[in-house]
């Protein structure tokens, strides 16, 4: 019986020290203002690249709020001025 627990407290020290490990590796995002206007144009010159792109990558490059960004994209998705790829999760 001791040996499970010590077993299983030495699992459970792993798993907080990879959890210290990953939120200490988060980043810290600086958000800038802009208006509505400014971050659909920079939305859609990210979208030129062609490249696929999620919500957080968006957010992250563009340092915009993320729920303008989806508000945004829902937006243009609407308009069809950019498309939507099923797969991606």
């Amino acid at each position: 019986m001791a040996t499970q627990m010590e077993s299983r407290v030495a699992s459970l020290e792993e798993r907080v020290a990879r959890l210290e490990e990953h939120s200490a590796e988060e980043k810290v995002i600086e958000l800038r203002e802009v208006t509505k206007d400014e971050a659909r144009a920079e939305i859609l010159d990210l979208f030129a690249t062609g490249e696929t792109l999620y919500y957080s990558d968006i957010s992250e490059r563009l340092r915009i709020d993320f729920d303008m960004v989806v508000d945004i994209c829902r937006e243009l998705q609407q308009e069809g001025a950019i498309g939507v790829n099923d797969h991606a999760v």
